[in-house]
């Protein structure tokens, strides 16, 4: 309604972000919860179109890209997979959710390659040591952040061992972070 308070307009807002966050964990929950031969619905899908819907995803959600931070999608390979796509969904999403958390300025990119996909940021880096922990579940580098609750890249690494897709993680203090789902 356009004519509700800015105050109530960001509420809701708000609101409908946490419905839409807690709705993604649920469904991750479920994927991991089903037997391991009781996969959701398979298909065919290229992984551009995943990762635009996601893309498009954080950009209305207001959390990214903030003032300053450039958000881009590069197709620099082309890639189709026979698999739940809400579940390259839900490991993209929750991936470009922590580069949103941790990029004050700078870029976030998601780069698409022959066999892979790449979240790239210039965020706050990771250090050697919370990178060796960061899928461990709840797992928080900065437990004074009030960001995230270190259940994100547990649930990625979870969902892409069980698809076959492995996560890795390189970062640097001060130099941003790359997480890359690659495809077998």
């Amino acid at each position: 309604d356009p004519d509700l308070p800015a105050r109530s307009q960001r509420s809701l807002t708000r609101i409908q972000r946490a419905g839409r966050d807690m709705e993604a964990v649920i469904d991750a929950f479920l994927i991991l919860a089903r037997e391991s031969d009781v996969a959701p619905q398979s298909e065919d899908f290229e992984v551009a179109d995943i990762a635009r819907e996601e893309l498009e995803r954080v950009r209305e959600s207001g959390n990214c890209p903030r003032e300053g931070v450039e958000l881009e999608l590069v197709e620099a390979g082309a890639v189709k997979l026979h698999a739940p796509p809400r579940v390259l969904g839900l490991m993209l999403g929750n991936l470009l959710d922590n580069a949103c958390s941790f990029t004050e300025h700078g870029r976030i990119e998601v780069r698409i390659g022959n066999d892979r996909l790449e979240v790239r940021d210039t965020g706050i880096g990771m250090s050697q040591e919370s990178i060796d922990r960061a899928f461990e579940p709840f797992f928080r580098a900065d437990l004074d952040s009030p960001r995230g609750k270190g259940m994100g890249l547990s649930i990625v690494r979870r969902l892409g061992e069980r698809f076959g897709w492995p996560v890795t993680l390189e970062s640097a203090p001060g130099r941003g972070t790359v997480a890359t789902i690659r495809f077998h």
